[in-house]
């Protein structure tokens, strides 16, 4: 696992989006389930929330199954949204476009943990949505 520190921001508590990736992605498991938006076997979409601050998060994970060793590459992101970002996510319910959660956050700081084929998971800082390949 790798760690980057990133830079500070506006979202968030130290509870839910403390600086380093490492710990933000332990923090992750004490956020509380709001909605689910997209939840397919290797495709899942939802909005999480701090029980601590107002922060709303969209966690968002893609998985291609390898038919050949059954090493399946997996793919995390979580974003912290706004109230609004939230809102309007839940409205498309049934049809949420991958379209409209790559809109989302462009040059915002994002969590991502990678587990590629073959390879140790790596946390680390990025910048908005990524929705990966998916089967």
């Amino acid at each position: 696992m790798m760690a980057d520190e990133g830079p500070g921001e506006d979202f968030g508590c130290e509870h839910c989006w403390p600086p380093a990736a490492d710990a933000a992605w332990e923090a992750r498991g004490a956020l509380t389930h709001v909605a689910e938006l997209i939840d397919e076997s290797h495709f899942h979409v939802m909005i999480l929330a701090c029980p601590r601050c107002p922060q709303h998060f969209i966690s968002v994970f893609t998985e291609t199954i390898d038919w050949v060793d059954g090493d399946d590459p997996q793919y995390w992101t979580l974003l912290p949204i706004t109230a609004a970002e939230a809102a309007d996510l839940v409205r498309p319910r049934d049809s949420l476009p991958e379209t409209m959660l790559d809109a989302l956050g462009p040059g915002r700081r994002a969590l991502r943990l990678d587990h590629p084929k073959a390879s140790a998971p790596c946390i680390y800082w990025a910048t908005g949505i990524r929705v990966g390949w998916h089967d």
